[in-house]
């Protein structure tokens, strides 16, 4: 009968035990110490294949920061590559970069190219994770089938592309976090230096790729060299700014 007790005693501090543990873990994976700030694509298939690429925000919790992006591209070999330090936002965090090795275009007309990713951070001997809440990260990109190819984690909008039409109008997306439909966005821009600004409203666009973020599009029909330009979001009376971390974001048109 003690035999009995003794092992039902130590089963259930066992138990206690891996409840423990897998409580801890979970927090661990869910807290705001590490988060993917962006993610998306770069490279296209005649420039020799695609990586992936983003920025990453931890919080300052002290010195010899480790932040690492653990990936694999076909789920089964995973690999490790360091990100690397940019600069601290105005929310105090800390902003790191990365980008992957290039995944060489597989000479194929047809092709997919996946990403599935967490973050690693390491700092004072404590190591912690966002891993999505458990489901990982994902960028792929195809030209057959649909595709993610921008994931928005802690920021709430970005500047996902911009270039100059054969008309001389400079146009430009958007993306934004679809957490409030009532919204407007608008691009602050210079072609003086700052001289002066002008502001110009975005527009959602018709064409929706993602269930989670809105695609919107600005036109600026003033012919110059340069624009420099910022993104306001005004939702329910916040104002939120993408402003490439007060770099702004600049555009050089090639003559």
């Amino acid at each position: 009968m003690k035999k009995s007790v003794k092992l039902l005693m130590s089963i259930s501090l066992c138990m206690c035990m891996i409840m423990t543990l897998f409580s801890f873990n979970i927090h661990a994976a869910d807290n705001d110490n590490v988060q993917l700030y962006y993610a998306d694509i770069g490279g296209y298939y005649g420039n020799g294949g695609y990586w992936a690429t983003g920025k990453i925000a931890v919080k300052d919790l002290g010195e010899n920061k480790n932040v690492v992006v653990h990936y694999t591209t076909d789920g089964d070999t995973w690999f490790d590559v360091s990100a690397t330090y940019l600069k601290k936002s105005t929310d105090g965090y800390d902003i790191y970069t990365f980008k992957t090795p290039m995944v060489e275009w597989n000479g194929f007309y047809y092709y997919k190219y996946n990403w599935t990713f967490a973050i690693k951070y390491e700092v004072n001997g404590n190591t912690y994770w966002d891993n999505n809440y458990g489901q990982n990260y994902s960028v792929n990109i195809s030209n057959f089938e649909y595709c993610q190819n921008i994931v928005l984690g802690k920021c709430k909008l970005l500047s996902e592309s911009s270039y100059k039409d054969v008309n001389n109008i400079f146009r430009g997306n958007v993306m934004v976090k679809d957490y409030n439909p009532n919204k407007i966005v608008t691009i602050r821009y210079t072609t003086d230096s700052w001289k002066t600004h002008k502001d110009v409203r975005a527009y959602k666009s018709s064409y929706q790729p993602y269930s989670d973020m809105e695609l919107w599009t600005f036109d600026i029909n003033e012919d110059a060299g340069v624009y420099e330009y910022a993104i306001k979001c005004e939702i329910n009376g916040q104002t939120y700014w993408d402003n490439n971390f007060g770099d702004n974001y600049i555009y050089t048109h090639p003559f």
